[in-house]
């Protein structure tokens, strides 16, 4: 089964350095980095949250630019305990470990992170605890905007308040949703028949499932972290979580996106804001020339110079979600451009056949022969999920 990596996952996988980095402000103790090349280490990606459900923990192993994802770590022992119960957690898929039974983090209880991998060695994260405060998403919102750069598009905006101020620190996540119509689509579909002496013999047939009108979805590709200590009140006002510039085709028809946030401890916070200045220093995330590798909050309890990467997060989460259509801010306006260009071409013989084989083009109409274009253009199963979002409103 493929695994899907987040963007977060992807970015700690890669910072694994060469120099010294020391995370750390005038409110928390600061992390300590070590000298590191590319080592074989142990990579963790774990978030518990104040949601009753089935908690998850990943575990993987570094990688290089040529290669795709994270190497997953897979046979490892996981449990969480926070001194009265102990929850065990099952490798569901390579390198991904579900609690066996739903739970929710509660405040005042200290939770650590245990693992033992496949090779015999141990790990333990330091002992993290619920943020007291539980704020949630007053507001989302979206609106027409221009940005520092001056390209025009839409806002994705966020007001919270805390009038306990015991908040302070947030980090955003989002997941954006949007409907995909292929803009070359026809009823009808080309199939490779039988290959004769004279050449292949193809027939025109009617599709038999839907490629009009599809679903693509899109996580966040930033670390988006916030604090309030220098406002004068723990408040966001038009926080702005995303901007989508006009051109791009996700906007094209209706569009969602949910928004988490997560109330952080101070100690999370300045993992996560070190990770992104990390990410933001280098030309490219995926390289694995990266300027420093970062420790977080684990540590082996075999070797206490062995690196372990990545960060034991216990967070308050809440979430929203909002709809809206082009047409409700541009409206009248010409579309964005679609995703690639679709010209259609008339073709035939062996040329045809293999377009047909490889799936690279559809049948779009008949002028002068068989017309298809780029399958994205007329089957938007290229781009998407034909199958509606349960949470998709109209």
């Amino acid at each position: 089964m493929y695994t899907r990596y987040t963007y977060r996952e992807k970015i700690t996988c890669c910072l694994i350095g060469v120099i010294l980095l020391m995370v750390g402000s005038a409110c928390t103790e600061p992390f300590q980095g070590e000298v590191a090349g590319l080592e074989d280490i142990l990579v963790v990606n774990a978030l518990i949250t104040n949601e009753n459900k089935h908690q998850e923990v990943r575990l993987s192993r570094p990688y290089r630019f040529d290669e795709n994802a994270p190497i997953a770590e897979e046979n490892a022992m996981v449990s969480i305990d926070n001194g009265t119960e102990q929850f065990a957690f099952e490798e569901v898929e390579p390198g991904i470990y579900v609690s066996d039974v739903p739970f929710a983090a509660e405040t005042g209880k200290p939770y650590r992170l245990l693992i033992t991998t496949e090779n015999g060695r141990s790990y333990q994260s330091d002992a993290m605890q619920l943020p007291v405060a539980n704020t949630s998403i007053d507001n989302l919102y979206a609106e027409r905007t221009t940005n520092d750069e001056g390209d025009e598009g839409m806002g994705i905006f966020v007001d919270t308040f805390d009038a306990s101020s015991e908040s302070n620190y947030y980090r955003y996540e989002y997941q954006e949703t949007f409907k995909i119509i292929a803009p070359f689509w026809s009823p009808m579909d080309v199939v490779f028949v039988i290959q004769e002496s004279d050449g292949p013999v193809f027939d025109v047939i009617l599709r038999e499932r839907e490629e009009k009108v599809c679903y693509g979805t899109e996580r966040e590709k930033s670390i988006n972290v916030v604090n309030t200590l220098n406002l004068g009140e723990d408040r966001l006002s038009r926080y702005n979580v995303r901007f989508i510039d006009r051109s791009d085709y996700i906007l094209s028809h209706r569009y969602s996106i949910l928004v988490r946030q997560y109330v952080q401890t101070p100690e999370a916070f300045a993992y996560y804001e070190a990770l992104r200045g990390l990410s933001q220093s280098s030309t490219s995330v995926f390289s694995e020339d990266q300027p420093g590798f970062l420790a977080g909050n684990i540590f082996s309890l075999d070797d206490e110079n062995e690196n372990v990467a990545g960060f034991f997060e216990v967070a308050a989460v809440t979430e929203k979600r909002i709809f809206f259509n082009y047409e409700d801010f541009f409206p009248g306006e010409e579309l964005p451009p679609y995703f690639q260009e679709c010209m259609p071409a008339t073709q035939s013989g062996e040329d045809l056949k293999t377009t047909v084989l490889r799936e690279t083009r559809v049948f779009y109409d008949f002028n002068q022969g068989i017309r298809t274009v780029p399958r994205a253009c007329g089957d938007c199963n290229a781009l998407g999920s034909n199958k509606v979002p349960d949470f998709w409103e109209e």
